[in-house]
């Protein structure tokens, strides 16, 4: 490898172009290009964002602290991060240039319930959320990058191949933080974790583990804050089944499956309960 191994996709910044504002629906390549220091305040990043740096540094602020990007750097921020972002222009170049590889929220969830297994228990902090290079991650931007800037374009089923290869490339390289992620506290981590994976069998056991912590400190931390685990798990289950019911049309078995239910029966009773409503009145309308 060479000292940037990013260094062959310089070309798809060649201009600024910055992906609109709004939660995408499908992968979304943009660069970012500027001659003077840009600094923006209380940023909510929508979707996860594959960030790398071709030119000048990087500044993030966070509740962690600040952390620092140059020229080759690469880092994941999850859907959901919150903090300040500045970006200077390298002295020499006058330039700024940064590419930036979106995801849709339903692409990292299904990449997870295929392969989230690995996250559990895995034990690291997100710290940073730098990013190592390896061969294959860098030969998957590339390939994802040419995909999604090829005219005439490719179709959506080929571009979203290319991009879940990014998306595995990285949960490789141990980036577990694609989903879960704390900027609000303990009680937005553990929503974004059941968020990711809502059919998991998710016990304070493995929400401990995954977050690094211990099942003490976080029930702790969760009744600090006023939550449980089983309380979020059934809120953001219930959230999941309305969106399936409603939005998508499933059936009450595909939501009920879907949102980790084994018995229909049992998941009827969770959702009346939260909503007033059957899941059949939900997938009615009424």
């Amino acid at each position: 490898m060479t000292d940037d191994p990013f260094a062959k996709l310089t070309r798809y910044a060649a201009r600024d172009n910055r992906p609109s504002g709004g939660v995408p629906q499908a992968p979304t390549l943009g660069s970012f290009i500027a001659r003077d220091r840009e600094r923006i305040a209380d940023l909510e990043v929508s979707a996860t964002g594959f960030i790398i740096l071709l030119d000048g540094r990087k500044e993030i602020s966070d509740a962690d602290g600040s952390h620092h990007y140059r020229k080759g750097d690469a880092l994941l921020l999850p859907a959901g991060w919150r903090g300040t972002v500045v970006n200077e222009p390298d002295p020499t170049s006058g330039f700024y240039r940064s590419l930036i590889l979106l995801f849709p929220a339903e692409m990292v969830r299904r990449l997870l319930r295929a392969h989230g297994d690995a996250l559990i228990g895995d034990g690291r902090r997100a710290r940073d959320y730098r990013v190592t290079p390896t061969p294959g991650l860098s030969d998957a931007v590339l390939h994802a990058a040419e995909g999604l800037s090829r005219t005439p374009p490719l179709s959506p089923s080929i571009v979203e191949h290319r991009c879940m290869e990014v998306l595995l490339a990285l949960l490789e390289s141990g980036v577990w933080w694609l989903g879960p992620v704390a900027p609000n506290g303990l009680v937005e981590a553990v929503r974004a974790l059941v968020r990711s994976q809502p059919d998991q069998a998710w016990t304070a056991e493995r929400v401990a583990s995954a977050l690094n912590l211990s099942n003490a400190t976080l029930r702790r931390r969760l009744a600090e804050e006023d939550s449980s685990v089983r309380r979020i798990m059934t809120e953001e289950r219930v959230a999941h089944a309305r969106h399936l019911l409603e939005t998508e049309g499933r059936t009450v078995q595909e939501a009920a499956e879907a949102c980790g239910y084994a018995s229909r029966s049992h998941f009827a009773r969770r959702v009346r309960s939260a909503t007033g409503r059957t899941p059949s009145a939900l997938q009615r309308g009424g």
